[in-house]
């Protein structure tokens, strides 16, 4: 490992710490990453003087960061090579691999639920639990799970895949907040069982494709008092009751059933709250098309932080644009690029690069971020 100045920094070379911009903060290039001339750009333009680097580089990192590649560059027009063939099909694999478990963990879990509303079977979270922790990343990098979550949207939108992908979300969400590990599993459990209480809402109003009539919506929001009831009567622990009955509740007073505030709101329902609004509003409904990440994260910006436990959102939403880093993008204007740099005073605007041209969606309200790109 040795420092370089910015002017003998080269592509191939792999990048011995992280990276982060003059005010310490924002994270430009991970530890580990093999530098090319996109990236080297980027340095630039955040005027990085110099950056420790390991001193051997990998030959076929090396051999593609010559070219210029990018592991985003294959969905990029304005980019001009292509995905390494061997890492394209790795991934490919990597994906249909996770599928294949995430279509198993769903499959169980649908039928467990539907045996205990149907059936009145008996209730083993724990047993039903250990099917959902296995789509967590074995590795231990809990934020490829949000990436993974792209893929899997296109699989499947039902209530069981909502709460599947809620419950992944709040474990990721303990993790980043250093809960322990029961607490964290806890928090898994929390979201898996979160919205139960929909099945028992008849299913021509869930999957209604128009707006609700006022007397729909609140037989909707009964699924909550619904869902605890339903736990309850199977013994399922308090905790995870809380979590069915409350995740609508804000911390400001503003949700339902009962308006809680603050304290009064169980601390894992306030990351269900989270979660579930996440991959609810990221998902396809039968009114509305699924929105982008940057989206949901700025109208949670915009609809106030207030409403949620101020830790746990910041958290969520500070590495939630963490992990979208390089990730890319179409913008709403049809031009595509890939995220660089996250506005910590508007954390769901970034700053895209499209091409040679770098566009700060916190100055440019016009545009937006239409959607995620998929890697491969």
């Amino acid at each position: 490992m040795k420092k370089v100045a910015y002017a003998q920094l080269r592509p191939g070379m792999v990048t011995a710490e992280d990276v982060y911009a003059m005010n310490g903060q924002q994270l430009l290039v991970p530890k580990g990453t093999t530098l090319t001339e996109l990236k080297l750009q980027l340095l630039h333009v955040f005027s990085i003087r110099s950056i420790r680097i390991e001193d051997d580089i990998p030959e076929t990192d090396a051999a593609s960061a010559e070219s210029g590649s990018s592991y985003f560059g294959a969905n990029i027009p304005n980019f001009t090579s292509k995905l390494p063939q061997k890492v394209r099909e790795a991934r490919v694999k990597e994906i249909e691999a996770y599928k294949e478990t995430y279509e198993e963990g769903l499959n169980y879990f649908q039928v467990a639920v539907n045996n205990l509303v149907e059936k009145n079977t008996d209730l083993n979270v724990d047993t039903i639990l250990n099917q959902t922790v296995s789509l967590l990343d074995h590795k231990g990098r809990h934020s490829s799970i949000l990436e993974m979550l792209i893929y899997m949207k296109e699989y499947d939108s039902s209530v069981y895949a909502h709460c599947i992908n809620t419950s992944l979300l709040c474990n990721m969400l303990a993790h980043w907040l250093e809960y322990n590990e029961a607490d964290c599993r806890m928090a898994a459990a929390c979201g898996l069982f979160h919205d139960v209480g929909q099945l028992a809402i008849p299913e021509e109003i869930i999957q209604k494709p128009g707006p609700l009539t006022p007397q729909e919506r609140e037989l909707i929001n009964t699924h909550a008092e619904k869902g605890y009831d339903m736990l309850k009567e199977f013994g399922v622990e308090e905790t995870i009751r809380l979590s069915a009955l409350m995740h609508h509740e804000k911390c400001d007073g503003t949700g339902y059933p009962r308006g809680l505030k603050g304290e009064q709101i169980d601390r894992f329902a306030k990351l269900v709250t989270i979660c579930d609004i996440y991959d609810a509003m990221t998902s396809d409904r039968p009114y509305r098309k699924a929105m982008a990440p940057f989206a949901v994260i700025e109208h949670f910006e915009n609809e106030g932080l207030r409403k949620f436990d101020t830790r746990s959102i910041l958290t969520f939403l500070e590495n939630t644009v963490n992990t979208y880093l390089n990730c890319p993008v179409r913008l709403s204007n049809g031009m595509v690029g890939y995220v660089v740099f996250i506005n910590r005073g508007r954390l769901g605007r970034p700053t895209i690069q499209c091409g040679n041209e770098f566009v700060d969606l916190s100055r440019q309200n016009d545009l937006s971020i239409a959607e995620m790109l998929p890697v491969v």
